[in-house]
């Protein structure tokens, strides 16, 4: 097959993939319905899908030219009772976009910071933050920097676990998923000696169950360079 055949074959496709595109753009035969039938099927489905599902859900509706200002306070509702960082995730990234929603979200967001100041969303959210401008209250065992990344005091991070109880002097740690065994009473110095971008903990109520004696005293799992 020459150059020419495979150029005209090309477009074909491209072609193709452009009409599929505008037919799938619809997907939920929403331009059937009625207003009301439209508005009811939106909004139960709004209320009932949760992760990837309210995800797709929500991106669906966008590729359908669908106004989702009539439904923001159902999503409003939804980010409120939110208990997954994936569903934080998406509808803050959702309403963020009206500034008319930001005291709600940065209530929503100061009352739920143990859900989504974790792991690798933590820097999403911080970023989203700095962007927005938006007045979250952080824990006093880290800064944030420029580029959204934390800079950790360890020594004030101890102290303060420690005094609500959730972590002992000499957790379990892991750095990058890995065991660390460190000297007893050196965890401090341990850490510091650690480029650390992130510190996610397992409290002491639950370490023991998984495992046994050796998280009597929590856990911490690290993630540094």
């Amino acid at each position: 097959m020459n150059v020419q055949s495979n150029m005209r074959l090309l477009f074909l496709f491209s072609v193709f993939t452009i009409i599929l595109s505008c037919k799938t753009n619809d997907s939920f035969g929403l331009k059937k319905m009625n207003k009301n039938e439209r508005n009811n099927f939106i909004s139960s489905n709004l209320k009932t899908k949760t992760g990837v599902d309210l995800g797709n859900f929500i991106y669906q509706l966008q590729e359908s030219k669908i106004r989702l200002k009539p439904f923001e306070p159902l999503l409003i509702e939804k980010l409120r009772g939110s208990e997954y960082v994936y569903d934080i995730n998406i509808l803050t990234n959702l309403l963020i976009e009206d500034i008319e929603n930001k005291p709600e979200i940065e209530q929503v967001l100061n009352s739920k910071i143990k859900i989504w100041d974790t792991r690798n969303w933590s820097g999403k959210f911080w970023s989203l933050i700095q962007e927005y401008h938006l007045n979250i209250e952080k824990p006093n065992y880290y800064t944030i920097e420029a580029n959204s990344l934390k800079k950790y005091d360890v020594m004030e991070f101890m102290k303060t676990k420690i005094a609500t109880s959730e972590l002992g002097n000499d957790p379990l740690l892991m750095v990058n998923w890995e065991i660390i065994n460190y000297e007893k009473g050196k965890l401090i110095e341990t850490l510091n000696k650690l480029d650390i971008t992130q510190i996610d903990y397992t409290p002491k109520s639950k370490s023991v169950s998984i495992y046994g004696k050796r998280g009597i005293d929590g856990i911490l799992n690290v993630t540094a360079y």
